[in-house]
Parts: structure tokens; sequence; C-alpha cells
């Protein structure tokens, strides 16, 4: 779940006027109100206020590293994969999958999941390496130290007992002794898509992380508490087998006045000449509870890669405001888009919906509690989710068709 921003440089409009935090609270179903059937229509923004630049390259360290270290696809995690989920049936309109972690996973307060993709994401085939899979995201809540995040790899072979292993992200860099050396990447992880050989990792203020899944490390998973190059020339991962660094970063801006995006949650739009990556903001703040601030924009991709212009640049394609709060979730098949969103252990849950040319409606409230990252799977028509909250945790898909 993500926390609230500080907001000053935007109002809310509604129909041209400036709508009060009460007349928010009674239109747009806040805790403690009716919640409505349709939000307001959602306002066009520029979307070329919206940026993105890339960073250093990690190429280098990517290298030196392989060398160190035995190397790994994705294929031979899922093979070593040593956890079994079992299948669910949470309710929800239009459940065409589901299923739980192992009970470690279930109940853990350690870790919480955050971001999901598909292997449908990954590939045109709807497989990656020849298989049909999952990727899930996870942030540490430990402190001491804290772990970052990690990403579980699923074989989805079987509905019924998928298998799987979490991978630990890292961030290569060079250490005091000149060597290249990793270390944990302490992000929210509140979106992820898996597209190609490359994992897009949503950080919340700054971009995206990316990450390369052709660079894939085994190392010694001994030390629960350790990261990185050990004293023994060992090289430790939190207790993971396995480590999947990041290969480069891109860094957000906006122009003018606007507001600093919040990277909160993407989702991969395979529709259309050139697929795209959309990103969709949280936002509740105390002064404007309907959550008016939140923005949706979509980044064009290009191979792999953003598309970068000729100043060097992503620029935004499209991008709107939205008047829904505790948005944790957001994908798009062209014209058509779908967020979730979930605010703690409530009932705030749901799926919302909206295209270019109509106002955002609530599809559907039924959803489990703390529904969050969202991917649409384009061979079966699916919409796919994730749940946070311990005990009440499940990985589901409902039917983009029934809404």
């Amino acid at each position: 779940m993500n926390h609230p921003p500080q907001w000053s440089r935007r109002h809310v409009l509604i129909g041209g006027a400036v709508a009060t935090a009460a007349t928010g609270l009674a239109a747009l179903g806040a805790p403690g109100a009716a919640a409505a059937a349709t939000y307001p229509a959602a306002v066009r923004l520029d979307p070329d206020a919206f940026r993105l630049t890339a960073g250093p390259r990690t190429d280098a360290l990517l290298h030196g590293l392989d060398r160190d270290l035995p190397r790994a696809s994705v294929r031979e995690v899922l093979a070593s994969a040593d956890r079994l989920g079992a299948a669910a049936t949470p309710h929800a309109t239009g459940l065409s999958a589901a299923f739980t972690w192992n009970e470690e996973d279930g109940a853990t307060a350690d870790w919480y999941p955050q971001g999901i993709s598909t292997s449908g994401d990954a590939s045109p085939s709807g497989r990656y390496d020849g298989k049909r899979m999952l990727f899930a995201s996870w942030y540490s809540k430990s402190t001491a130290p804290d772990k970052g995040s990690r990403v579980s790899f699923i074989d989805y072979t079987d509905p019924a007992a998928p298998r799987y292993r979490h991978v630990l992200l890292v961030e290569p860099y060079v250490d005091d002794d000149g060597r290249p050396n990793f270390r944990a990447v302490p992000v929210h992880a509140g979106g992820i898509v898996v597209y190609g050989h490359l994992l897009y990792v949503v950080d919340t203020w700054n971009g995206f992380r990316v990450f390369d899944l052709r660079h894939i490390w085994r190392v010694d998973d001994s030390d629960d508490n350790a990261v990185g190059r050990a004293a023994d020339g060992s090289y430790q991962g939190f207790g993971h087998a396995y480590v999947l660094p990041q290969s480069v970063a891109y860094l957000s801006s906006t122009t003018g006045d606007v507001a600093q995006l919040r990277y909160s949650c993407c989702g991969l739009d395979r529709s259309g000449q050139a697929p795209s990556i959309v990103v969709a903001e949280y936002n509740v703040d105390g002064e404007d509870p309907t959550g008016a601030g939140a923005r949706v924009v979509r980044f064009p991709l290009d191979g792999p890669t953003f598309a970068t212009a000729d100043d060097g640049q992503v620029h935004g394609t499209e991008a709107y405001q939205v008047f829904v709060r505790s948005i944790q979730g957001g994908v798009a098949h062209g014209d058509r888009f779908f967020l979730s969103r979930s605010n703690g252990t409530t009932h705030y849950s749901g799926l919302v919906t909206f295209t270019t040319d109509s106002a955002p409606v609530l599809a559907d409230e039924s959803m489990p509690i703390g529904t969050e990252d969202l991917s649409y799977w384009p061979g079966r028509d699916e919409v796919w989710t994730l749940c946070e909250h311990p005990g009440l945790r499940f990985v589901l898909a409902v039917k983009a068709a029934a809404f």
C-alpha cells in the first residue's frame, strides 16, 4: 500500500467548479459514504509535460559480476522452484483464476506483495522461454537491515499447483576495494512489467528501475542478513539463492509547474502499433480525500526499451487526471483503462474502468481486500491482480469481458 503525498499545486475540477472535500466524499465513495457507480469524467492533460530520462547504464558492472558469479536463465530459476502455491476461489466478479502463496508467504509480515506481470506481457506468445509464467514483486518491511525488494518467478504450467521461487533485486556498484559489487534495491515496487528480457519496476518518486533477465546470478543463500560480496569472497542475497541486477534507471521529470508524477503502479498495453507502459498514481491528500490529484500517464516503448525522442527524453503520449482515490493498479488495453483501488484492510477494494470517451465507473466493488497492481493478459482477456495483507493474500484474474 502507498501512503499519501502532499499536493499543493492542483485544484479539484468537477463540472468546471472547484469541489469541496465534502462533495468529493459524498460523490466518490470514500469510507463512510455510499459508493457511487460513476465518477466524474477524467480530465485530459498535456502528456508532453511528463518525461523520463535514462541514467547511466551498468553494463560494465554486469559483465564484471558475470565473471565472478554463475549465471542462470529464467527457466533454470523455475526448475529450482522451492515453494508451492494452491488454487483458491476468492469472491470477485468474472473470476477466472486464483491461487494463494504457501503458508509462510501468505502470513509473513516481513514482505508485502505489490506488483504483478505475466508472460503475456513478456511475449506475444504468452510464454517466457516456453513457460506460462507470472511475476510478482514484494517489498521488505524489515529495517535492520532493509532487504529492499524481490520478485517471485511463478511457473503457472499447473494452475492448481503453481511453483515459484523468490529472486532478490540488486543494484550493481563499485565498492571501496574497486570491485564490482551489488546491494539491495530499497523501492516499494508497487508496479512491474516484464517486457522481453527486461523487468520494469516503478520507483515511487523517481521513475523506473529496469532489470535485465539475461543476468540472473546464483549466490550463497546461507546468510539471511547479508547482501553483496562477503569477506570470504562469497556473494550473499539476504538468504535468496538468486539475484537479479539493475541495468539502468529512468528518472522522472515534469515541465512547467506540473507536480511530479508519483509512480505508484504500472501496466503494459500491447494493443496498437507499438506497446506502451501506463503509469497510475496513488493519492489520498488530507485536504482532498477525493483522490483528485491522481493521474494516469502513458509512455511509449520502442523494441524492449522506452522510445526516446531526439532530445534524449521519453515523452508521455497520453495523460488524464482521474477522480479516483487510493489507486493501487493501472493498465490499459487500447482505449480502455482499468484501475484497482484499495485502502488498508477495509472493504474499499474495487475495479474501476474508463475509456477515452467515458467517465470512470466502479465496475466491481466485490474484489478481495488489498488489491494492488494490475496486468492485462491479451491472449486470455484477463486482468490479473494480487492482494497485499497477511492472511488475505490471493493472486487472481478476472475476465475483462465481464466489465
